[in-house]
C-alpha cells in the first residue's frame, strides 16, 4: 500500500512541471561518485581478453559533460549458432542500481559459459554509464531510461522526448542482431534494484519534474519480479522465485495484496504491460517470449549488497535452467 509524502525538492517550483531551465539546474547538481571504466569496462575487457568463449563488442559511445566519452559494451559468444536461441541479460538500465550491474558481470564471469552449448548468451552489464557514475536513476536529460524503450508499432504517437541516446544505441545494436531471420530471441532478463534513495531522492525528483504535489515513499522489503501482462509466463516467474528465495528474502505483498501499486499474482510477482510502458525488458528485444525485470532491496536489514548480487546471478541461472528443461529446439 502506498505511503504518500509531500514533495519538497530543491529544483523547480512546487506543482509546476520542469522546463529546460529546471532540467539544466538539476543537471548542474549531479556529481561523479565512482568510475564506470574502472568498475565495469576494465574487468569486462580483462575477462574477454582471456576468454576463448566470449568477445566484447563496443556498440556505441556516450559523450558526457567535460568532454569525456564512455564506451558502451555488450559481450557476445565468440562463436554463435543459428541452431540455438538467443538470450539477453542487461544491467544498469538505471545506472545507480549497483547489484544489477555487478550481478550481470558476476554471472558473465562465473556462470555464463556453462550455458553456451545450448544458448547464444548476450550480456550488457551497464547500458547507462552516466547514471552509474553519478548514482542516478535518470540520464542527463532528466529522462527515465526504463520508460524509453518505445517501439513505433507499440504506439502511433511516440514521444521522442522520452527517447535517450543510451536506449537508442542499445536498441539499434540489438536490432542489428535481430535483422538475421534465423535469430530467435527467447529470453531477456533486466536486472534492477530499489534503494532508500528511491524514497529520498528519485521519487521526489520525479514528482517535482512532473509538477506533482506528493509521491509514494514506500519501498517493498525484498526481492520481486515484474513480469509482462501481454506475455505472462507465470510458471517461469515462479521457478525463479523458488530459486531466489534460497538466496534472499522475497518481498511480502502490501495489505491490499499489491507491490508498488500492482496486484500480486503470485508470491513476489506482479505484471505490467512492459512494451507499452517502454520498459527495457519488453522493448529492447520485443520478439523475446520470456521477459522479466528483477528488483532487490539492498538497504533492507534482512540482506546486504553481496547477497543481492548473488540473487541477481541466481535469477539468471534459474531462468535459463527452466528454459532448458521446458523448451525444445530453437526454443530450447
Amino acid at each position: 500500500m502506498g505511503r504518500k509524502a509531500p514533495v519538497n525538492y530543491p529544483v523547480g517550483t512546487l506543482g509546476k512541471p520542469w522546463q529546460a531551465p529546471q532540467k539544466a539546474q538539476w543537471l548542474q547538481t549531479r556529481r561523479v561518485h565512482r568510475s564506470y571504466k574502472k568498475d565495469v569496462v576494465e574487468p569486462l575487457l580483462e575477462f574477454t581478453t582471456k576468454s576463448n568463449a566470449f568477445a566484447a563488442k563496443q556498440y556505441g559511445t556516450l559523450d558526457v559533460e567535460g568532454g569525456e566519452s564512455l564506451p558502451l559494451y555488450a559481450v557476445l559468444p565468440s562463436k554463435t549458432s543459428e541452431d540455438k536461441p538467443w538470450v539477453l541479460v542487461t544491467g544498469g538500465t538505471h545506472g545507480y542500481e549497483t547489484s544489477g550491474v555487478m550481478g550481470a558481470l558476476r554471472f558473465l564471469f562465473t556462470k555464463a559459459e556453462t550455458y553456451l552449448s545450448q544458448m547464444n548468451v548476450v550480456v550488457v552489464p551497464c547500458s547507462c554509464p552516466w547514471g552509474y557514475e553519478r548514482i542516478e536513476r535518470w540520464v542527463s536529460t532528466a529522462v527515465d531510461p526504463n520508460r524509453s524503450y518505445i517501439r513505433p508499432f507499440e504506439s502511433s504517437n511516440v514521444d521522442m522526448n522520452v527517447r535517450t541516446h543510451e536506449t537508442m544505441m542499445l536498441m539499434n545494436f540489438l536490432d542489428g542482431i535481430s535483422a538475421n531471420d534465423n535469430v530467435n530471441w527467447l529470453c531477456h532478463l533486466d536486472l534492477h534494484e530499489t534503494t532508500d534513495t528511491d524514497s529520498s531522492e528519485f521519487c521526489p525528483a520525479k514528482a517535482a519534474r512532473d509538477g506533482e504535489l506528493e509521491y509514494d515513499a514506500h519501498i517493498p522489503d525484498g526481492y520481486y519480479l515484474v513480469g509482462d501482462t501481454e506475455e505472462s509466463q507465470l510458471d517461469w516467474y515462479n521457478a525463479i522465485i523458488a530459486a531466489v528465495e534460497k538466496v534472499t528474502h522475497i518481498a511480502p505483498a502490501d495489505e491490499d495484496n499489491t507491490l508498488i501499486g500492482e496486484p500480486v499474482v503470485s508470491p513476489g510477482v506482479i505484471l505490467v504491460p512492459k512494451k507499452k510502458l517502454g520498459l527495457c525488458a519488453g522493448g529492447a528485444v520485443p520478439r523475446a517470449k520470456y521477459v522479466v525485470t528483477t528488483e532487490v532491496y539492498p538497504d533492507s536489514d534482512k540482506t546486504n549488497p553481496e547477497e543481492c548480487i548473488l540473487a541477481q546471478v541466481e535469477t539468471v541461472c534459474a531462468a535459463f535452467d527452466y528454459l532448458l528443461e521446458h523448451s525444445t529446439g530453437k526454443d530450447v
